[in-house]
Order: structure tokens, then C-alpha cells, then sequence
């Protein structure tokens, strides 16, 4: 069943005027107002394939090449995926003066195209926000749901830390790249800490609090003669400072079996003349869902229609996050090259929006929403990037090339990229060090 696209309802643009006399100066015109939605609204904002034809290099959002002699965090385990200890308000939080990350790992012994599969979420902690120790996994054996870990967020609330995951896979379906299920989680626990190191407790009552329904989001079912792996994943929280609510990001797919969505022209945009829509971009149905927590104990959760959709334009809007500056709501997504639909192009990196309110109607970024992707030379060196609120980007290093010709795989947290902000245009300023996550 085709999921129709949601439109909203829109506010008023404009009141009549009043009568004046004639000898009176004519009234200034109002000025247009942002139509304004609730988290529940139905309206969903487009990236569309015309803002994605807009995609440009330069030097304000080009990563500079990563070396390959670059160090590496710990010899134990591979690292990739990582996020902060936040507060709900998405700030990066600290504990006892202990700087805390945590991150998606798998032993160093796996291949690194094989990590996927064997993922736990790992942590870290630092005094100085780079020289971070590795504390092992964060959840014990045979606690998390699903089969293997994939990325999410945590939040710290007192000393009790409410951690969102990806439950991968079936429950205890073993390491098989064949099992894609999807479905977001949730577990708490305590976080402790002496002059030495951190430790967690608790972690033990894990629950699912959102599944993929088939009427919002496309389930595994759905997803089957798809080319890419659907999703139902990367759940990241935070408080809404206007609704005072607590929800999720994730990302997830426009529900229906893959291949029969019919691209619209809002999807399509307005494109130079004599450009076609290849007939498979209808497989490419990415979108940033959104779930609201039914009070703060974030018990129950309710699935909200997606915030922004990608169809026919990207198949994956991975690790949603949010950054809320100056009234203004900053919406970032990673993706990789070769999950953009036939007809476009893109890189692996991070694309961002700009909105007016969580639910609203975003534009992207300098025009075509790409905020950072890796060079030309080096299209692997670096994924997963998350912004935070102060303008820094932590990533980790993937696959860098080598001046034999070969390359070396990371496995560890790539130097720290700083982000000016600015309206609807960012632009990379400089760099700092390896992990640095303040």
C-alpha cells in the first residue's frame, strides 16, 4: 500500500485589510508568516531531486584528506559510529569531570567489512575530551534485544542515563548479514565514577519502544525487493525547548512494498528542463522519523508522521541528529555516495536543514543541504559525522588510501572538523584533534 504524501494543513497566509480614508497611507504589507505545526501534524518537508542536482564541491564543505598515520584509540577494538553523553537539551555532558562517549565497536579480529554484524555499543571516558580510555561494552551479555547493536544516543538525567539503541537482527539470531530487522530500543542504568574511571550499572530491563508499522514507516517485509538495506534505526533523543516534550529522530523509509512509490512532483522539484527520473528512484524512499514520548519516564512512545522524506532522491538519512541555535531548527543526516538515486550524486558525508520550528518546512543547507563530504581522492576516509551544538563535528576514520596505492582501514575517531553556522549556510573553518568531543 503507497503511503500518501503528507501535506498538512496550512495556517492563514493573509487577513483583510481595514478601510481608511483616502487621503491615508496605504497599509505596509504584512509579512509572510511560517505556516507553524505540532509535532503530530502531517506535514512533512521535501528534499527534493532538484535541491540534490544543486550539489557542488568547495572548499567551505570539502573534509581535508585524512593521513594515514594516523593513531588509533585502542588496539581491542574497532570503533565507528559514535555519540556524546548528552542532556535532553542535546548539549554534550559531562559527569564528575569526565567527558563520556560512546560508540559502536567489534573486535579488531573481525574483518573491517564485517563489523556490522558483530556490533555492541562500547564507551569511553576522558578527562580532556580526546585521550580517551576504553571502558568495554556497555550493556551485559544477553541483556540487549536483537542480535547485534546498532547506533543511537544517550541521555543523561541526574545519574541515571536513558540509553536508545538499535536492536539489530532477531533476538539471539547470531552474526547473519541476511537478518536486517530493525527496531528501536531502549535500556537504563546508573553511571558512577571515582578520580580513575567511569563505570555503568543497571542496564538490565531493556525494552522495544518503536517498531516500524507499514503505514509510516516501511517494514523488513515491505523492504524486500529493494537494492538497499531499509531502515528503522539511530534513534536520537532530546526535549523539544517549545513543546517541552521528549522525542526521538531516527531513520527510516516512506511505508509500502519497495518499488511501487510513484515519485510526485514535490519530490521531484523544480529540475532544469530535459531532466529525467530514472524508473528506479521509486526504490529510493529515505526519510528522518519521529517518535514522541508520552511523558518524561519515557515509557511509551507514539510514531509521528516522518519530519523530512527523501523519496526518490536518497534511500538512507542515517543518524538524524538535531542542533536548535537561535530560534532555528538544524537538521543533520549522514548518507553515503552510492545510496543516492540513479540520476544523482552525491558523497559521503553529512547534509544538513534548516527549519523554523521540529516540524516545519525545512530547506537545505547552502541550497543543496551538503554541509561536509569527503574529497574526491579519499571518497571513504571518513563517515558518521555528528554535529554538535558548539559547531564541532567528530566522525570516524573508515578507509583511508595510502601512497602505495593501497589503504588502511580506521577503526578509530578522525581528527574534529570545526563548523561555522550561519542562517542557512555553513561553511568548515579549520580542524582540530584526533576525538576531540568536548
Amino acid at each position: 500500500m503507497l503511503l500518501r504524501l503528507a501535506t498538512g494543513v496550512m495556517a492563514l497566509a493573509a487577513l483583510g485589510g481595514l478601510a481608511t480614508p483616502a487621503s491615508a497611507a496605504p497599509a505596509a504589507p504584512s509579512k509572510p508568516q511560517t505556516p507553524q505545526y505540532s509535532a503530530d501534524d502531517d506535514y512533512t518537508a521535501v528534499w527534493s531531486r532538484a535541491d540534490a542536482l544543486k550539489l557542488k564541491q568547495d572548499k567551505t564543505n570539502t573534509a581535508p584528506r585524512v593521513s594515514p598515520d594516523f593513531p588509533v584509540i585502542t588496539d581491542k577494538v574497532w570503533q565507528w559510529d559514535t555519540w556524546p553523553l548528552t542532556k535532553l537539551d542535546t548539549k554534550t555532558a559531562t559527569y564528575r569531570g569526565w567527558h563520556v562517549i560512546f560508540a559502536l565497536t567489534a573486535p579488531r579480529s573481525v574483518p573491517f567489512g564485517d563489523r556490522h554484524w558483530y556490533a555492541k555499543i562500547g564507551y569511553y571516558y576522558s578527562r580532556d575530551a580526546k585521550s580517551w580510555k576504553y571502558g568495554g561494552d556497555l550493556f551485559q551479555p544477553g541483556t540487549a534485544f536483537g542480535s547485534r547493536q546498532w547506533a543511537g544516543s544517550a541521555a543523561l538525567v541526574g545519574d541515571k542515563v536513558y540509553s536508545f539503541y538499535t536492536a539489530s537482527g532477531h533476538d539471539n539470531g547470531g552474526v547473519n548479514p541476511n537478518d536486517p530487522l530493525q527496531r528501536l530500543a531502549l535500556a537504563t542504568g546508573r553511571i558512577h565514577a571515582d578520580t580513575t574511571h567511569v563505570w555503568f550499572t543497571g542496564f538490565q530491563d531493556h525494552r522495544i519502544i518503536a517498531q516500524a508499522d507499514g503505514k509510516l514507516y516501511q517494514t523488513l517485509e515491505q523492504s524486500q525487493q529493494g537494492p538497499i538495506i531499509y531502515a528503522f534505526r539511530d534513534p536520537f533523543v532530546f526535549r523539544d525547548p517549545r513543546d517541552r516534550k521528549v522525542h526521538l529522530l531516527f531513520e527510516g523509509n516512506t511505508a509500502g512494498v519497495a518499488g511501487t512509490y510513484q515519485c510526485t512532483k514535490r519530490d521531484i522539484g523544480d529540475v532544469p528542463y530535459g531532466h529525467q527520473v530514472p524508473d528506479n528512484a521509486k526504490y529510493y524512499t529515505g526519510n528522518i522519523g519521529l517518535a514522541t514520548a508520552d511523558g518524561d519516564s519515557m515509557d511509551h512512545w507514539k510514531l509521528q508522521p516522518p519530519l523530512l522524506s527523501a523519496n526518490c532522491v536518497n534511500q538512507q538519512t542515517e543518524r538524524p541528529h538535531l542542533v536548535i541555535r537561535d530560534g532555528k531548527y538544524y537538521l543533520f543526516t549522514i548518507s553515503h555516495k552510492f545510496t543516492f538515486a540513479p540520476g544523482l550524486s552525491g558523497w559521503d558525508g553529512v547534509y544538513g536543514f534548516v527549519g523554523p520550528a521540529l516540524r516545519g518546512d525545512y530547506q537545505p543547507l547552502n541550497g543543496s543541504a551538503l554541509v561536509l563530504g569527503n574529497p574526491e581522492d579519499a571518497p571513504t576516509q571518513q563517515y558518521s559525522h555528528y554535529v554538535m551544538p558548539n559547531g564541532l563535528v567528530e566522525s570516524f576514520i573508515d578507509t583511508v588510501p595510502t601512497a602505495d596505492g593501497g589503504t588502511r582501514f580506521g577503526g578509530t575517531l578522525a581528527r574534529t572538523l570545526v563548523l561555522s553556522l550561519r542562517g542557512n549556510r555553513t561553511r568548515l573553518t579549520h580542524q582540530l584533534d584526533y576525538g576531540f568531543i568536548p
